[in-house]
């Protein structure tokens, strides 16, 4: 008996730890050092920071615009680490920023705690909500701090207003605003369930804080650029679109079509909201019988209020997004935490409704359902991840020799030291060699067309898994620069990935924006990594790029 229990324990908390294992073990391997989009404004902020003269400036540069939203905590964390490890590293960001998602799992198991759930019950949480088609977040230092960091903050906010401890709730939802602008929405709901609870010296002193965040986030606020919103004629497609953000979890098959996707999304979406509706007309504060208006003692604050923050969010995204961006932004890996939210957070309301023999039913099929899904999202997302690393080491190179001399750009106003890539033995030969007398392989297509460079093609190449730096990579050289870029692997068969042990195949393609290089003739190379093995094949190729197209994005950081 004692033996069984033994293993049970063993069992319980291997498919417990197990996700979370994995998941940061993906961040160690394909995690960099490097910034990527919005992460390089925190390189403008650190010297606005250091240059500011009192404290004064220096608490208005931490809370500064970025976009639309503040990013105070970020931009913290940022300060800190660089304090402590010397340098600027983008890597840190990654780790805080997926702690707070786990940090979700803690409230939730504070939930099952207080409602007596057995934890047994626990177990798929982990394996929905710390999958790989997180990979945008996971991945992107400045994002897992804002979009996972304001889910985080939101969700102990909830869970302190449902424990009514107003205060801390309150300081969570002040730093929440100052995470994302999308706290303000946390801070609505609080007002409306203080509301219907009929507290209304606590919802006054919620009233004046709020008051105090609006001012100190609208005082000085431009309005960035905007994409156009939708109008009440876009009804229809705003419709379809949250709908579809509500069930983005479903969406992990990324090389399908945008219909294909969509319908997925709809579908799951369609059941979350119902199950929403059941749960929240089974807790409307007014007991009909009675004709009274109440609110009941365990009241689900907690799952009532995550549900409403998922429903607005799907709302503002789909209407905020669908015109000017598309389904295929609805549905990025950015936005598919509030759909896995949705996921848990019906699962757990179930669980506690549900009649003992119902929840292990449930359990029966949640749990290796949620493993099967784990495992699907991270073989669905590989192919972008993978390529996400690449473009990060890629654009290092880039910026980093702007020219044949050797000599690099490197920074004089902070400290940040470039993390060692496949590149850095290969740098002399990249910028002095011709290629001439290198190996030769014939590129399917190689061809300027509708403002992209269009490669295509097919090498005796074999990449054992997982190393991220394995794979094929473009060279292009002129007589003023070289430059490299990734190009795609397809993924490989069955038979290659067991028998081969390989994710990837030898083809590969990609369009790369002519905007990202100089005007000029560049000949054309291949890298191919493959383990220690690093070749450098002649395509006796080249494209002409006629002008500078450099693409410029405004910002207001």
């Amino acid at each position: 008996m004692k033996e069984q229990k033994v293993l049970s324990k063993f069992w319980f908390w291997g498919l417990l730890i197990l996700p979370i294992l994995l998941y940061f073990l993906l961040i160690e391997l394909y995690g960099m050092n490097i910034p990527y989009v919005d992460d390089h404004g925190l390189k403008g902020f650190l010297v606005k920071f250091q240059d500011s003269k009192t404290w004064t400036e220096k608490i208005a540069a931490i809370f500064a615009q970025h976009n639309e939203h503040r990013i105070g905590l970020t931009r913290i964390w940022f300060l800190l680490v660089y304090g402590i490890y010397g340098s600027i590293n983008y890597k840190w960001l990654m780790w805080f920023g997926n702690i707070l998602l786990v940090g979700v799992l803690g409230i939730y198991a504070a939930y099952f705690k207080k409602n007596k759930i057995s934890l047994l019950y626990f177990l798929p949480l982990p394996w929905i909500l710390l999958t790989s088609i997180n990979q945008e977040n996971t991945y992107w230092g400045m994002a897992s701090i804002q979009n996972f960091g304001i889910v985080f903050l939101s969700l102990w906010a909830f869970w302190e207003l449902e424990e009514e401890r107003l205060i801390s709730a309150l300081v969570l939802v002040s730093i929440a605003v100052f995470t994302s602008g999308n706290g303000f929405v946390t801070l609505v709901i609080m007002g409306g369930f203080l509301l219907l609870k009929q507290q209304w010296k606590n919802f006054g002193i919620l009233v004046l804080v709020g008051l105090g965040l609006a001012y100190l986030y609208f005082a000085t606020y431009q309005k960035p650029p905007a994409t156009p919103s939708a109008t009440l004629s876009d009804l229809k497609k705003v419709l379809l679109a949250f709908v579809s953000f509500a069930g983005s979890a479903a969406d992990v098959s990324l090389d399908s079509t945008i219909s294909a996707r969509t319908i997925k999304a709809v579908l799951l979406g369609g059941v979350l909201l119902i199950l929403a509706l059941i749960c929240v007309v089974r807790n409307i504060p007014f007991d009909f019988r009675l004709k009274k208006y109440s609110t009941p003692k365990n009241w689900p604050v907690f799952v009532l209020a995550t549900i409403l923050l998922i429903v607005l969010s799907s709302f503002m995204v789909a209407w905020t997004r669908v015109v000017g961006y598309g389904m295929p932004t609805i549905l990025t890996s950015r936005y598919k935490i509030y759909s896995l939210l949705f996921v848990i957070t019906m699962y757990v309301w179930l669980l506690r409704v549900l009649e003992e023999k119902h929840r292990w039913s449930m359990f029966l099929l949640a749990l290796p359902f949620s493993i099967l899904t784990y495992v699907n999202g991270f073989w669905q997302s590989i192919s972008q991840i993978d390529y996400h690393y690449k473009v990060l080491i890629c654009s290092m190179f880039n910026w980093t020799y702007e020219d044949l001399s050797g000599k690099t750009n490197s920074p004089t106003q902070f400290r940040y030291y470039n993390p060692a890539t496949v590149f850095g033995s290969l740098t002399p030969i990249l910028l002095t060699n011709d290629f001439s007398h290198d190996p030769q392989i014939k590129l399917e297509e190689a061809k300027v067309q509708d403002g992209n460079v269009v490669i295509r093609g097919v090498g005796d190449f074999h990449f054992p898994w997982l190393d991220p730096d394995n794979g094929v990579y473009l060279i292009a050289k002129s007589s003023k620069r070289v430059y490299v870029f990734p190009l795609r692997s397809v993924k490989a068969g069955t038979r290659l990935l067991i028998g081969g042990h390989a994710v990837f195949g030898p083809y590969f393609e990609n369009q790369i924006p002519t905007f990202e290089f100089d005007a000029g003739t560049y000949k054309l190379a291949i890298l191919a990594v493959e383990d220690t093995q690093k070749r450098i094949l002649n395509t006796q190729q080249s494209i002409t790029i006629e002008t500078d197209n450099r693409k410029t994005v405004e910002t207001n950081w």
